[in-house]
């Protein structure tokens, strides 16, 4: 890690953490860290490589062109930073802690249950002091025409308090998954040898020791980007020149042949009927195992079956708001559930002898000190977050408890992340929604559940850019080009620092000046939360448990238990039979089901991709049946090239439409 490699990596990271939330909602040109995959920074890896890299090369020579080590360095520095700005983390925080105020003036429900008092005062924005800068100056915006306000004319005290409580909550969270991604890297990169296709891509771009990647002089990886940069390029144009120009169709409705299968219709599977070509998907399937893209293609079709069959009988899965229970979301949490308890059996010998040298015991094996030091900051990094909850009013066993949970949505994630590639996540584990499953309302109370609602909403709302998934893609990255683990997770503690302390004051300032979003996913779970309050108030009043709910306390709670007998049994069913799909996988050799399904199933991306993995299931199964592995050898580079030329071709208009906004003052 060079001096200049580590100035441009840090660089790129306040860049990312600045202009983030400006270009998602300010000039509206795609998101920079749009999914697991982000097209900003992959894109601008494929553009780097392909013209900036040689470029530098050709006018500046030895002196500044980078090193292979230096680009690899600065584009860990990017991944680790990824998870922070966005829909990951940061730009939940505002929306949640400030809305509240305003809608408490809109909804007649609100104000009669007083449900924002509920709250503890640090976990929401102060608008006390100045209510109509403070709160009508974050709604409508304190810019008048073109002028961009200054940074000083932001009512920052009516945020200190509540970020005093979220920013070191949030951190100490984010600083445990990183610390945990060291400890899984060497059990997941090397002793199971999981295939991680987006790093497996990225190494492949990127220039080896001679200074050169070594797919460019592959003709059959020009052939795959051209042709899919070209799509790309040519549908981008026809929103400029739509009399010129004719799209290139890449989906094909087939929503007639819907009578034929009304059980998936049933089973809110209308989207299998849409057949579209995700070119990412397509070419990072085909480094993964047949049996994985074959689980992805038939999970959406076993899932939806079930799903109509038991809607038909008047037992519908999906219901309710996203943090209120429903048997989908048991379903999902029993399968990750399950899928938690395998990859910690599996690896259960390495991890027992980390854990036994990170507390000093006599060590019986021995293990990096990456992953030794990684599981100290983890445990220290939990003790202080579980304090943390504490001191804010939640019991010390929820907050254990709770913050297991909320590991193990992250854990799975980035399994998910490493072992399928699947770079889109649609589905949603709530730990709050699996704790009132399990304990019900009389047990838990109303401020109980408000506490742990808000933190859900920072924490696991937006696990399709959660930060885990980034560390763990950018510690094998670095593993690949022998960067030392230790010392770039070390780097990884100050660049999500750099990148909170970055991120927050300016998603903040940009939703002073332009006004914050009237809605979108993040104002919606701003809401969430204390819908739910209204709801559960009212039950409780009508059962006259109300009072005894909000003061129950520790152990008290487990003689106040009601769970909801069919959230419980649908976790437990799916749990089983996701542990029998992995049981069966480390049995038979020749089984065709990955319990990984489990994180995907009803979410919408499975309806969206499927088609996508059945294409690099067929075109794989043919390869290898009648080429073999010299074959199949030969044909990366071509899915290389589709991966690059659709990344590359998803970031030209959100370039164009920068430039256009820095040229025009206004998006195009």
């Amino acid at each position: 890690m060079t001096r200049r490699a580590l100035a441009a990596g840090l660089l790129g990271v306040i860049l990312v953490s600045a202009v983030c939330y400006f270009v998602d909602e300010v000039i509206r040109q795609g998101q920079v860290i749009s999914s697991l995959m982000p097209v900003a920074i992959y894109g601008g890896l494929v553009l780097f490589v392909l013209a900036v890299y040689p470029l530098t090369a050709r006018l500046g020579g030895d002196r500044w062109r980078l090193r292979p080590a230096e680009v690899i360095t600065i584009f860990c520095f990017l991944l680790l930073a990824c998870g922070i700005p966005g829909l990951g983390l940061v730009q939940y925080l505002p929306p949640a802690v400030m809305f509240p105020h305003h809608d408490l003036r809109q909804r007649p429900g609100w104000i009669k249950e007083d449900v924002v008092a509920i709250a503890p005062a640090r976990m929401l924005a102060d608008v006390a002091g100045d209510e109509s800068r403070a709160l009508d100056g974050y709604v409508t915006g304190l810019s008048i025409g073109d002028r961009h306000i200054a940074p000083w004319a932001v009512p920052w005290s009516a945020w200190l308090r509540t970020l005093s409580f979220w920013v070191p909550l949030l951190l100490a969270a984010t600083l445990a998954m990183l610390a945990l991604a060291t400890v899984f890297h060497t059990q997941w990169a090397r002793h199971e040898q999981l295939p991680y296709p987006i790093a497996t891509f990225t190494a492949s771009l990127l220039p080896d020791a001679s200074g050169r990647p070594a797919f460019l002089g592959s003709r059959l990886f020009w052939i795959g980007f051209a042709v899919v940069f070209g799509i790309h390029l040519n549908n981008y144009l026809v929103r400029w020149l739509p009399e010129m120009l004719i799209p290139i169709r890449t989906s094909f409705d087939c929503s007639a042949l819907a009578k034929l299968a009304p059980v998936l219709v049933q089973g809110a599977g209308q989207g299998l009927f849409q057949l579209s070509i995700w070119w990412p998907v397509l070419g990072l399937a085909y480094f993964l195992r047949t049996d994985m893209t074959f689980t992805l293609t038939v999970t959406p079709f076993i899932y939806c079956s079930i799903f109509g069959a038991f809607a038909m009988i008047g037992v519908p899965f999906r219901c309710g708001r996203m943090l209120g229970p429903s048997l989908e979301q048991s379903i999902y949490a029993g399968g990750y559930m399950a899928i938690l308890l395998m990859l910690l059996y599996t690896g259960r010998h390495y991890y027992r002898h980390v854990l036994r040298n990170s507390l000093g015991l006599r060590p019986r094996e021995a293990v990096e000190p990456h992953a030794v030091w990684g599981m100290r900051v983890f445990i220290v990094c939990t003790v202080l977050f579980v304090a943390q909850l504490v001191l804010v009013g939640l019991d010390w066993q929820l907050a254990l408890l709770y913050t297991a949970l909320m590991y193990m949505v992250h854990i799975v994630i980035s399994r998910m992340i490493a072992e399928t590639g699947g770079f889109i996540i649609g589905t949603y584990v709530y730990p709050c929604v699996m704790i009132w499953a399990f304990c019900g309302t009389a047990a838990l109370g109303p401020r109980t559940l408000l506490i742990m609602f808000l933190v859900s909403t920072m924490l696991v709302s937006g696990p399709g850019w959660a930060p885990m998934p980034f560390f763990v893609q950018a510690l094998k990255l670095g593993d690949v080009f022998h960067l030392d683990p230790g010392r770039l997770a070390r780097w990884g503690v100050a660049i999500v620092v750099i990148a909170m302390l970055v991120s927050v004051p300016a998603t903040i300032y940009w939703q002073y000046d332009r006004g914050a979003l009237t809605s979108g996913w993040a104002r919606s779970t701003s809401w969430y939360s204390f819908e739910n309050m209204v709801e559960i108030r009212q039950r409780l009043r009508a059962q006259d448990l109300l009072e005894s709910a909000e003061t129950v306390r520790g152990f008290e709670r487990l003689g106040h238990l009601s769970p909801d007998r069919q959230q419980v049994t649908a976790f437990l069913i799916a749990l089983v039979i996701a542990l029998g799909l992995a049981f069966a996988r480390l049995r038979f050799t020749w089984w065709p089901l990955h319990p990984m399904a489990f994180v995907f199933l009803g979410g919408f991306p499975s309806y969206f991709t499927w088609f996508s993995f059945f294409l690099a299931w067929l075109i794989k199964v043919a390869v290898t049946r009648y080429g073999g592995a010299r074959l199949y050898e030969q044909l990366k580079p071509l899915m290389v090239g589709i991966i690059a030329g659709s990344v590359l071709g998803a970031l030209l208009p959100m370039l164009v439409g920068v430039v256009y906004y820095v040229v025009a003052g206004r998006p195009p």
